[in-house]
């Protein structure tokens, strides 16, 4: 497993811990991505309109411990 580094280019330290992680379906965005594609696209617009509720899932925050930049990762 690689080692989590600050993207700061002045510290690039690996002592960063995480802070939050996005893990939920959000159904506002679903609606809406819904509502949207299911106008231009029909029924199937829809649904894959429907599945951009899972956008930003996986992605955690982290926090450097010499330097306090805030970043987020893909996990």
């Amino acid at each position: 497993m690689s080692r989590i580094r600050c993207p700061n280019v002045l510290c690039r330290s690996t002592s960063c811990v995480p802070v939050a992680q996005n893990k939920r379906y959000k159904p506002v965005k679903g609606l809406i991505g819904g509502a949207i594609g299911g106008y231009f696209f029909g029924p199937v617009g829809a649904l894959a309109g429907a599945g951009t509720g899972f956008n930003g899932k996986g992605k955690v925050k982290f926090v450097c411990q010499s330097c306090g930049k805030v970043f987020v990762k893909k996990m």
